[in-house]
């Protein structure tokens, strides 16, 4: 059985008991099945092992489980590029950290990511690629990569918190000082991705 962090069943405790509360809900009692299923929604994620890494850069797991919320549900292969900057370092050690975590691929709902590194130099126009994680170091990319991304409906997800405040990435995953899960309207609503509403109460939305 996979251990979960104390700071992780702190977090997710908080927001049940958060759900509990919720005014929109509690004034309406025919709305109980729905605060059943957030509360059964909030300990799911703790079950599946929303737990913190051990080490700086994205949180595989964590994104694996983001992706499994996008409507319509991928099943099947879910080809994902890790993009990187060959010689920035920064880059290729989180860029090799996922792809090692990924190389057999990893579960995301009903479908499994398949990742690939990718060149930012050569990722043109991210062609036959539905999820594309953005390595650190790549902040003078991100405008380009997310022109790319809206262009072709694809999911980015990225561990630098500048992509997801600038609209450039729809998912921004941080783990320090605690993990935080922040979804951007802007770049989700450009490049048409859609989540299912019970998730998005659970995360941050700017």
């Amino acid at each position: 059985m996979r251990l979960l962090s104390a700071q992780m069943m702190s977090i997710w405790a908080g927001v049940v008991n958060q759900l509990d509360s919720w005014q929109p809900y509690a004034l309406f009692e025919h709305q109980r099945g729905i605060r059943l299923y957030l509360r059964g929604l909030a300990c799911a994620l703790i079950a599946l092992g929303w737990t913190t890494p051990t080490s700086a850069g994205l949180n595989v797991p964590i994104a694996a489980r983001v992706v499994s919320f996008v409507q319509p549900a991928h099943a099947g292969a879910v080809p994902a590029a890790i993009l990187f900057a060959p010689g920035n370092e920064a880059s290729e050690a989180e860029a090799e950290a996922i792809e090692r975590m990924t190389s057999s691929g990893i579960a995301a709902g009903r479908g499994m990511l398949k990742t690939r590194r990718v060149p930012v130099g050569s990722m043109g126009a991210l062609t036959g690629y539905q999820v594309a994680f953005v390595t650190a170091g790549l902040r003078s990319e991100q405008d380009n990569i997310s022109a790319v991304a809206s262009r072709s409906s694809i999911l980015t997800i990225s561990s630098d918190p500048t992509c997801v405040q600038t609209g450039h990435c729809v998912v921004g995953i941080a783990t320090s000082p605690k993990v935080q899960i922040t979804v951007s309207r802007a770049a989700a609503r450009a490049a048409n991705i859609r989540f299912g509403s019970a998730f998005l109460m659970l995360v941050k939305e700017i």
